[in-house]
């Protein structure tokens, strides 16, 4: 934490600096009580277009937080993935107020497939609920990520299937199964291909697996990397660093 390798510019990670890591790479959790026990939901979101300096398409994606914020926080993530459901449960609630509610971080969700046969499908799921959601109700959306997360079972990822996904979707408010079904089937090529986009820039930044997350400064165009369900401590640290590059 305390080395200036620890920062690098945009050009230099994506090129294959994956030593550069906030708090070391193996995932662990936080425990009970260093995390906070209210569930965050976010006041801003965005639906945006274009490309960011880091690489990453913004279209389709749902972004939490101000537009301007100074540090984009990109998050891939997994619905089939127990250390993402850690991270959401113990670590965003506090970040979310800390760092997305004060104007700081702009949090951009990317998608990762990569625990089990539904992952692929849950992603596409995701973006469709999104598209249908983001420009009428964005919280729809969060609302529908947190049932997903919710449903997630403790003994594997047996669970995950289209019945599954098609109940957290019939129980959340403003969205529907048909509607859903269908940007599914006409977008199937376009969806996959703009996650395998994901997949491949999380592969460049030394991403390999989930959850894991880039930290970038846009105006310095710096930015670190954190892989695993750390605890809040350790994303707070990496913050303030990246704020101050």
């Amino acid at each position: 934490m305390d080395s200036e390798s620890n920062i690098t510019r945009r050009r230099a990670l994506i090129a294959g600096g994956a030593t550069v890591v906030f708090g070391g790479g193996v995932a662990y959790l936080a425990s009970r009580s260093e995390s906070s026990s209210q569930e965050y939901t976010p006041s801003t979101y965005q639906s945006l277009d274009g490309t960011t300096g880091y690489g990453v398409e913004l279209a389709d994606r749902p972004v939490v937080g101000e537009r301007d914020a100074p540090v984009d926080m990109y998050y891939w993530t997994d619905y089939l993935c127990p250390f993402c459901k850690e991270f959401e449960r113990q670590t965003l609630p506090k970040l979310g107020q800390n760092y997305v509610e004060s104007g700081e971080v702009r949090l951009v969700f990317l998608s990762y497939p990569n625990i089990g046969q539904y992952s692929m499908p849950s992603a596409h799921w995701d973006r469709c609920v999104w598209r249908q959601s983001a420009e009428s109700e964005p919280s729809t959306y969060w609302d529908w990520h947190g049932e997903a997360f919710d449903a997630q079972s403790g003994g594997g990822h047996d669970w995950a299937d289209e019945e599954a996904f098609a109940s957290i979707t019939e129980r959340t408010d403003g969205i529907t199964v048909p509607a859903v079904d269908e940007c599914r089937r006409n977008n199937a090529d376009e969806i996959r291909s703009d996650i395998e986009a994901d997949v491949s820039l999380a592969g460049n930044s030394g991403v390999r697996g989930t959850p894991g997350f880039v930290l970038y400064n846009r105006d310095a165009d710096a930015a670190g990397k954190i892989v695993g369900a750390h605890p809040y401590e350790n994303f707070a640290n990496a913050l303030d660093r990246v704020l101050e590059a």
